[in-house]
């Protein structure tokens, strides 16, 4: 039988991601898993979209007797569920993964909150119109962005259960961190989930470096796509025509 299994994540401010791959490469491999050759296992990990299709292609060319898929990362649902691919906004859908080969299991770990046409595709329309002129007011784009999110309850951590936070002349380490991230947006919004991945990581090296100390910050994210996920910052002075 020619087997292959297709490991998908989307890492892009969820720090479970990566484990999760980890862990289903370790479960194939195993004898209860069905000991999967490295081989026959694909892992893309925030891949391009172009990229993404093409192994698909080569896959359904190749003609497999059956293929495994699991996505770990974002998603929402407009009649089908979408999924948000690498941290460029860039979506397929679950049926681009499925029909790979006539027997085939595909696992969606993910979120199916539903998505309006304008939101799914308001990226791509950003470099044609500018949403919000640069001079409408700050606070006014800000709550905007903040409505646009799906309601959730995201929780931030200095650190993990059994381990102790740092506190320094300038502050906590990791509050340090995070408000450093948060001011530091390169685009029009800043991702809770990404600056809290940046600061987590500075927290962590910092830490270990200055006092020997392990102090690893952790969260909780809905696993939905960006365009439903609460940001921490925005820049005022982004323009859309970039």
């Amino acid at each position: 039988m020619r087997r292959k299994a297709l490991l998908l994540g989307n890492s892009n401010g969820l720090q479970g991601v990566k484990l999760d791959i980890a862990n289903f490469k370790k479960f194939f491999k195993s004898d209860v898993g069905g000991q999967w050759y490295d081989s026959e296992i694909e892992v893309k990990m925030n891949p391009s979209k172009q990229d993404l299709l093409a192994t698909i292609q080569q896959f359904k060319i190749a003609k497999y007797d059956f293929v495994f898929v699991v996505f770990s990362g974002h998603g929402a649902y407009k009649k089908s569920t979408i999924l948000e691919i690498n941290g460029n906004e860039e979506y397929i859908f679950e049926s681009d993964l499925k029909n790979i080969a006539t027997r085939q299991i595909s696992i969606f770990d993910c979120c199916r909150q539903r998505i309006s046409d304008s939101m799914l595709f308001e990226s791509t329309e950003k470099s044609i119109s500018n949403r919000l002129s640069s001079t409408v007011n700050v606070r006014m784009k800000y709550e905007t962005r903040i409505m646009q999110a799906i309601e959730q309850q995201v929780s931030l951590y200095a650190c993990s259960v059994d381990e102790t936070a740092l506190d320094t002349e300038n502050g906590g380490l990791y509050i340090q961190n995070l408000l450093k991230a948060a001011v530091n947006v390169s685009s029009e919004y800043k991702l809770v989930g990404i600056a809290h991945e940046e600061a987590a990581a500075a927290t962590t090296n910092q830490a270990w470096q200055k006092e020997k100390h392990n102090q690893n910050p952790t969260a909780t994210f809905p696993k939905c796509i960006s365009l439903q996920q609460l940001i921490i910052s925005i820049n005022s002075n982004y323009s859309s025509y970039r």
